[in-house]
């Protein structure tokens, strides 16, 4: 049988493509937890090249426990799709080994209405696949099912998280993942305020109103729907609360602060 794999598209652009490498700088980041390590229901990662949110996010996968199934809910920059698209590749290439996919959660995913089956958001996004190398080394079992988020009507977010809710307690649970940058190019001063208000909203358990800021303010957090299917279907799970994990900018590291991007993590416990 033919197994279709989604090949690495960024691999030594956005993160190292020599294995040994990739490995010794994600097990560096590993080893500096955020937070001593918790079972949470979900996570919320920046997905930038790693020179930029490498730390924050492996600082962020170590602060939670990985499960064998994972569902990666990441920003739309690629055309083609729905708002929301399910990937169907059977597995996922790294320079650390493939991630298969999972087919239990994807077919679990495929029967919610108004979660398309495409593969073309996918196949040159780096959001899900900057992800994938951390997943790997900390969970060399894991296996994941990938959909694309972008903007959807905000009146079908309690209908789509209860629904993502149920299908990830009808295989027997995963972590979900959210890949998401914060505000974009504006000065270091003025990211750091905007992403607080998104983030406030966030640490504060309202999915609804994080969006609301982010349009009202012009908080340009790419994975905010993700994020906030993310909120609603952890909540629908049984979650109680949000932990704001890390809040940078690239400033710090490309040495312009004037126009930078905001990288930030949290999980829901």
């Amino acid at each position: 049988m033919r197994v279709l794999t989604r090949q690495a598209a960024v691999a030594g652009m956005f993160y190292p493509g020599e294995p040994a490498r990739l490995r010794r700088d994600i097990e560096g980041w590993l080893a500096r937890p955020a937070r001593a390590r918790e079972k949470a229901l979900g996570v919320m990662v920046p997905h930038a090249g790693y020179v930029y949110s490498g730390a924050v996010c492996g600082h962020a996968l170590a602060s939670v426990e990985i499960t064998p199934r994972v569902l990666i809910l990441h920003t739309k920059h690629q055309a083609g799709g729905g708002p929301l698209s399910l990937a169907q590749f059977d597995a996922w290439e790294t320079p650390l080994g493939d991630v298969p996919a999972d087919a239990e959660l994807g077919a679990a995913m495929a029967r919610i209405s108004g979660i398309t089956i495409s593969n073309a958001p996918h196949t040159r996004d780096h959001a899900a696949e900057v992800v994938l190398p951390f997943l790997r080394v900390i969970r060399p079992d894991v296996q994941v099912a990938v959909i694309s988020v972008g903007a959807f009507d905000t009146h079908a977010l309690d209908q789509l998280g209860a629904d993502v809710a149920a299908a990830i307690k009808g295989v027997g649970g995963a972590l979900m993942v959210s890949s998401s940058d914060m505000n974009h190019y504006d000065s270091h001063e003025i990211t750091l305020a905007k992403d607080e208000l998104a983030l406030k909203q966030l640490a504060a358990f309202e999915p609804e109103k994080m969006l609301a800021v982010c349009e009202l303010e012009e908080v340009t957090m790419c994975g905010a729907y993700a994020t906030a299917l993310m909120l609603k279907a952890a909540k629908n799970l049984g979650a109680r609360r949000v932990e704001i994990l890390e809040h940078t900018t690239s400033g710090p590291t490309s040495g312009d602060y004037d126009q930078v991007v905001g990288y930030a993590s949290a999980r829901v416990l």
